[in-house]
C-alpha cells in the first residue's frame, strides 16, 4: 500500500518520521524483533525464535508494499528507530475480507511518548482507506499499557483466550481479543 511519510510533533516536543519499511531496513527489523521480544514478556515469541533470515525479511517487506491491503509503517523518533506497525488482511477468503489484523511494538524507551497513539492512527485510517470494515488484535491482558492505548483507540474487548501464553517459567497469559468497527 501506498503512504506517504509524515513528520509529526510527539507530545514531549520530540519529531517523530513515520514511514514505509523499506527493503534496506531489514537487519534493523530482526534486530528490533530480537531486542523487544527479551524487554517484555508481551510479545509473541521469545528472542531466539527469530529465525527469519534477512532475504526472507526484505521478501516480507516488498509484498507488503506491493499489497494494497497491507500497511507497514516505521516510526523514528529524533532519527532513532522506535518501533512499527502493520495491518494485513485477516483472510482472503470473501467473507472474511472485510477484516483486517493489526500489529504494533515500540521499544520500550519510546513508550508513554504518543508514538503509539501515531502509529495506530495512521494504520486505522489506513485500513479503512483500504475497505476494511473492522480491525482486530490480541493482547496479552496484563499489558496495561498496550490495552490503555488500544481502547483510546476504540477497540473493545471481545473475548479471552485463556491460558494463551506459557512462559519457560510455567506460567501462563491471557490474551484479550479486541476489535475496532471503521466503518
Amino acid at each position: 500500500m501506498e503512504y506517504a511519510s509524515k513528520e509529526i510533533l510527539l507530545k514531549n516536543g520530540r519529531a517523530c518520521l513515520l514511514r514505509l519499511a523499506e527493503a534496506s531496513d531489514a537487519e534493523m527489523l530482526l534486530e528490533y524483533l530480537k531486542a523487544t521480544s527479551a524487554q517484555t514478556p508481551y510479545m509473541i515469541r521469545e528472542p531466539e525464535e527469530v529465525r527469519t533470515s534477512r532475504e526472507e525479511e526484505v521478501e516480507f517487506i516488498r509484498k507488503n508494499r506491493e499489497n494494497p491491503r497491507a500497511l507497514h509503517l516505521l516510526a523514528f523518533v529524533d532519527g532513532a528507530f522506535a518501533g512499527s506497525c502493520s495491518f494485513a488482511p485477516d483472510s482472503e477468503r470473501l467473507r472474511m475480507r472485510h477484516r483486517c489484523t493489526v500489529g504494533i511494538s515500540l521499544y520500550r524507551e519510546f513508550w508513554g511518548m504518543g508514538v503509539g497513539t501515531a502509529l495506530m492512527e495512521e494504520i486505522l485510517t489506513g485500513a479503512k482507506a483500504a475497505g476494511f470494515e473492522q480491525a482486530e488484535l490480541d493482547v496479552v491482558s496484563g499489558n496495561a499499557p498496550a490495552v490503555g492505548l488500544y481502547r483510546k483507540m476504540g477497540f473493545e474487548t471481545t473475548g479471552t483466550i485463556p491460558r494463551a501464553f506459557k512462559y519457560k517459567d510455567g506460567t501462563y497469559a491471557d490474551f484479550l481479543f479486541m476489535v475496532k468497527y471503521l466503518t
